[in-house]
C-alpha cells in the first residue's frame, strides 16, 4: 500500500512539474516519496505526544500578549498595534518540513520589521515554537522569514530569477523568541507568482551565531526546521483584489494547485484575523504555532549572499 500511494504521489508531482517547472525541487523518486510519508507519521506521533503542553502554551499566550506587546513595539516604532480578541487553535501539530526553495539568502538582517518600503496589506506574524524533544516552548531561537513582495519579486532577485542577486533585503529577516517561546515580526502579505500560490518561508534556528553588522550567521548553530506558512484562499482573494496587488499580471496558482501545500497540509496555514476593524487597510494578525524537532539540523543549500 505504501508504494501505491507514493506512485500516485509521484504521477502528481510529473504532472505539477510539467504544468509549472521545477524551480523549487521536488520529490521525484519512489524511495524520496515513502520518506516522505513516513516523516508524516512520525510528526502526527510527536503533536499527539505533546497535545496537552500545546494546549497550555497556547492559553498562557492569552495572558502573556499584552506584556510581549508593550515589549516589543515602542512609540517609534512603524508596525501596526495589534488589537488580538481571540485564539484560534487549529494550528496545534507539528510543523511540516518542506524545500528550502530557490531564493534564500545567506546573513539576512536581524530585525522584527522587515517591510522596508515594501506596499501591501501589513501583516504581523505571532509565532511561537514548541520543541517536539521536550514539548516545551524554545526559548531565543532565530525565527526567519522570507517572501516575496505585491507582486512576486523577491528581495535580492530583482529578475525573479534565482541567478541574479542584488543588494536588496526586503521582506527578509528574522528576531528571536522570547524566554516564552514567542516571537512577533511584521511583513506584508505575499504576493504570488507562476506556480506558486501564497507562501511565506520560514527557517528555525537554534545554538545561532550573529555578526556584528547585525545580521544572522547563516549555517552557524543548528536550522532545526525549513517550512512555509500558508492562507486559506479567502484570504488570498481579498487580498489581491486591492492594489498593488492586483497589478501582479503573472499566472495565479491557487492553493489547491500548489504541490508543496498539498505535501505541508493544514498545519501549515497561519489564522488570520484583522488588526483592527474589518479592514485590510488596518492590517492583519497571523497566528501559528510551530512544533519543531529541537535536535533536528538541516542543511541549507543555497549559497547565495549580499554584499553589505
Amino acid at each position: 500500500m505504501r508504494l501505491f500511494l507514493s506512485l500516485a504521489s509521484l504521477l502528481s508531482v510529473v504532472g505539477y512539474v510539467c504544468a509549472h517547472g521545477a524551480d523549487e525541487h521536488m520529490p521525484t523518486t519512489t524511495e524520496e516519496l515513502i520518506a516522505r510519508n513516513r516523516d508524516v507519521a512520525a510528526r502526527d506521533l510527536a503533536a499527539r505526544k505533546c497535545s496537552a503542553e500545546i494546549a497550555e502554551f497556547e492559553a498562557q499566550r492569552i495572558a502573556k500578549r499584552d506584556r510581549l506587546m508593550k515589549r516589543q513595539w515602542t512609540p517609534t516604532s512603524t508596525a501596526p498595534t495589534p488589537h488580538y480578541t481571540s485564539i484560534q487553535n487549529s494550528t496545534c501539530v507539528l510543523h511540516p518540513e518542506t524545500v528550502e526553495g530557490p531564493y534564500y539568502i545567506r546573513n539576512e538582517m536581524i530585525r522584527t520589521d522587515l517591510r522596508e518600503t515594501q506596499l501591501g496589506v501589513p501583516i504581523v506574524l505571532d509565532i511561537g515554537l514548541i520543541n517536539s524533544r521536550t514539548c516545551q516552548p524554545m526559548p531565543n531561537a532565530f525565527v526567519e522569514l522570507w517572501a516575496c513582495n505585491s507582486t512576486g519579486i523577491y528581495g535580492g532577485y530583482p529578475t525573479g530569477r534565482p541567478t541574479h542577486v542584488k543588494v536588496d533585503s526586503f521582506l527578509r529577516g528574522g528576531y528571536f523568541t522570547n524566554p516564552e517561546g514567542i516571537v512577533e515580526i511584521t511583513t506584508i502579505y505575499p504576493g504570488y507568482y507562476a506556480g506558486r500560490t501564497a507562501h511565506i518561508h520560514t527557517m528555525v534556528h537554534s545554538n545561532w551565531q550573529s555578526q556584528a553588522n547585525g545580521t544572522l550567521l547563516s549555517g552557524g548553530g543548528s536550522v532545526n526546521h525549513i517550512g512555509q506558512f500558508f492562507f486559506d484562499e479567502a484570504w488570498n482573494d481579498r487580498v489581491y483584489a486591492t492594489p498593488p496587488y492586483n497589478s501582479n499580471r503573472q499566472p495565479r496558482t491557487l492553493n489547491n494547485q500548489d504541490w508543496i501545500l498539498t505535501q505541508a497540509g493544514r498545519s501549515a496555514f497561519v489564522n488570520l484575523q484583522y488588526l483592527g476593524g474589518n479592514s485590510l487597510a488596518d492590517g492583519l494578525l497571523g497566528y501559528i504555532t510551530v512544533v519543531v524537532d529541537g535536535n533536528a539540523n538541516y542543511r541549507i543549500q543555497n549559497t547565495n549572499s549580499l554584499r553589505r
